[in-house]
């Protein structure tokens, strides 16, 4: 995946300082991001403010994503970054009201089938 998107993998500092653009401090903490935080927080501009590192990691034909940036793109790239790093981000609908939150990949959800049969 690394290579589809990015030139280079992103330092600490440069993944860190990303998400500190989402006012996220670690990603083991909980989270939730909506588009009214988006807004709130600057987070597109605050992104806009590290466009250098940006197009300096990803992909020559990625620069015009990232240099028309909304609030959709912007959670986009941070899905993007999230991959790298084994967590995801999980959009939830509740009440016509849109959230995100951060999960670590790690955590596996159980499944149950109804209805199965078992032969011997």
């Amino acid at each position: 995946m690394y290579f589809q998107l990015f030139r280079r993998l992103p330092t600490d500092e440069e993944f860190k300082k990303f998400l500190l653009c989402f006012n996220i401090d670690n990603l083991n903490d909980y989270h939730i991001i909506t588009y009214l935080s988006i807004k709130i927080n600057n987070t597109i501009n605050k992104i806009y403010d590290m466009l250098d590192v940006l197009l300096d990691l990803y992909l020559p034909c990625k620069y015009s994503f990232i240099s028309s940036l909304n609030s959709k793109r912007s959670l986009t790239l941070l899905r993007h970054f999230l991959k790298l790093y084994d967590y995801k981000l999980i959009r939830y609908k509740i009440s016509n009201q849109i959230y995100y939150k951060i999960e670590n990949n790690e955590i596996k959800k159980i499944k149950i089938e109804l209805n199965k049969k078992i032969i011997f």
